[in-house]
């Protein structure tokens, strides 16, 4: 990378290969590196070779006075084609991802607002570490932004929607004009925040006395709010889907709905009817109307403000329950930034996920009802799975060990007698006067065995001794005599 009186010293060309392209050989980071010119003709590989070496000469010049690896790569482009690179302010980003996603304006105004408040975030943050293009965003900055979002104390799941929609985002532009970093919030390169990681509170299972304290407090506030609280521990369905559920959803003894929240992926739910629900909804099909909602006061409540719905389940949760009991505070978790409820409407979800359990519904069978479609709703239900059989053991042993009739003293056991062995004395005192048939009785063996005994000891009988009947006592006494000898 030399000049003289003005002009470049070029390298000396070389054809290569099969279609003969002109090479030049460079030094690249310590490296000889061979730059095939791709042209076949000398004249027109040195232009090439020309731009190339004006492009370092200008970087190398340039590199003096900026450091910056992005401003570095846009001078050698502009150097190399003769064209300025065109850079996109941060502040244009989002709306150039509005622009060019098909799938924006499907999600609701408040997900919408809520990408919105996401990107604002990070264009403050941008804006105060002097970063002002897209390109300038390399893998430190998206690193540094990462650990302060985490700092800030997100909870583990808004952490992770921050990082996803940047990744969008930076995704979208590279796929326009490639990007010197590509996406540096690829979870790849920036890593996410796992279950592990960040435990949160989930919805606690309700207890029998706290379900009918919870439905006893629910009449209170009417009808609609009871039928409303029945309907969701009956089935597991979140409070959008029970709301709103319509009387075409119900064939028969079962509830089949696409849920709400996997409406996009089709999955549905297939719900068994209990008898409890059927006489409710016997009871609401008598005051069917033409909303076609089986709860149609609360369908039409939270079509106009849901927040009022969810506001009012929670306080009935809150009354039946005691606040103390149904939220966690702040001060509990330091990447939660506001008051949680464990214990609401979701609770009979997981009330009813864990009754499954307890009837040890296989996971297949539960999926199908609740509805699944994530991994980790299976892996939590499989969790709830081997905790119910281990109540099921405990209440077992318990049930074993209070049965009055099993609860008694060993008695002491028969000390077993010492079996009788032939020996030699003995077999030629029983031979003259007894039959193998009878011997075997007397030691509790075949007549078989006997003569084996016999043949071993080496004893022949002098007479033969006709079988006789002898007398079980007889039997014992001979024994007795034997274990006397």
């Amino acid at each position: 990378m030399s000049e003289k009186k003005g002009k470049i010293v070029l390298p000396k060309l070389f054809p290569r290969g099969k279609k003969g392209f002109y090479y030049f050989r460079r030094l690249v980071d310590g490296k000889d590196c061979w730059v095939n010119t791709k042209m076949v003709e000398l004249e027109e590989a040195k232009k090439v070779a020309t731009k190339h070496i004006r492009a370092e000469l200008s970087v190398e010049a340039f590199s003096h006075l900026e450091s910056s690896a992005s401003k570095l790569a846009d001078t050698y482009v502009e150097s190399l084609t003769g064209k300025k690179n065109t850079r996109t302010p941060i502040s244009a980003a989002h709306q150039i991802w509005i622009d060019h996603s098909k799938k924006y304006n499907d999600v609701i105004a408040r997900t919408r607002k809520y990408y919105h408040t996401i990107f604002d975030r990070f264009a403050i943050w941008c804006k105060a570490e002097d970063i002002e293009n897209v390109e300038e965003v390399d893998h430190s900055a998206a690193t540094r932004y990462s650990k302060a979002l985490w700092e800030s104390g997100l909870g583990g799941k808004a952490f992770n929607d921050h990082l996803k929609h940047l990744s969008r985002i930076f995704s979208c532009l590279d796929a326009i004009t490639p990007l010197p970093q590509r996406d540096p919030f690829q979870h790849q390169k920036i890593s996410r925040i796992s279950q592990n990681d960040a435990p949160t509170e989930s919805h606690h299972a309700l207890e029998p006395k706290q379900l009918k304290a919870v439905i006893k407090q629910s009449a209170e506030e009417g009808r609609d709010f009871r039928d409303l609280i029945i309907l969701g521990s009956q089935t597991g369905m979140r409070l959008k889907d029970a709301a709103l559920l319509k009387w075409k959803s119900i064939s028969g003894q079962f509830i089949e709905i696409i849920p709400f929240k996997t409406i996009k992926s089709g999955n549905s739910a297939r719900i068994p009817i209990s008898p409890t629900l059927c006489i409710l909804l016997k009871e609401r099909r008598a005051d069917k109307d033409k909303s076609g909602y089986v709860l149609p006061g609360i369908a039409e409540h939270y079509l106009r403000n849901e927040s009022f719905v969810s506001k009012k389940c929670k306080q009935i949760f809150e009354d039946a329950l005691g606040k103390e009991a149904t939220v966690t505070q702040v001060d509990d978790n330091d990447h939660r930034q506001r008051n949680v409820s464990i214990c609401s409407f979701h609770s009979l979800r997981t009330t009813f996920m864990s009754l499954l359990a307890s009837k040890d519904v296989s996971t297949r069978d539960a999926m199908r009802i609740m509805g699944w479609e994530s991994s980790e709703m299976i892996q939590v239900y499989e969790k709830m799975l081997e905790e119910a059989r281990g109540d099921s053991d405990k209440r077992a042993l318990a049930l074993v060990n209070d049965l009055t009739a099993l609860k008694f003293s060993l008695p002491p056991p028969a000390i077993p007698q010492k079996a009788l062995t032939p020996t030699d004395e003995a077999l030629r005192e029983l031979v003259e006067r007894y039959s193998n048939v009878t011997i075997g009785k007397v030691y509790g063996i075949s007549s078989t065995a006997v003569a084996k005994w016999l043949k071993k000891f080496g004893i022949e009988r002098t007479r033969r001794i006709e079988s006789a009947d002898v007398s079980a006592d007889e039997i014992l006494a001979i024994r007795e005599t034997l274990k006397n000898v």
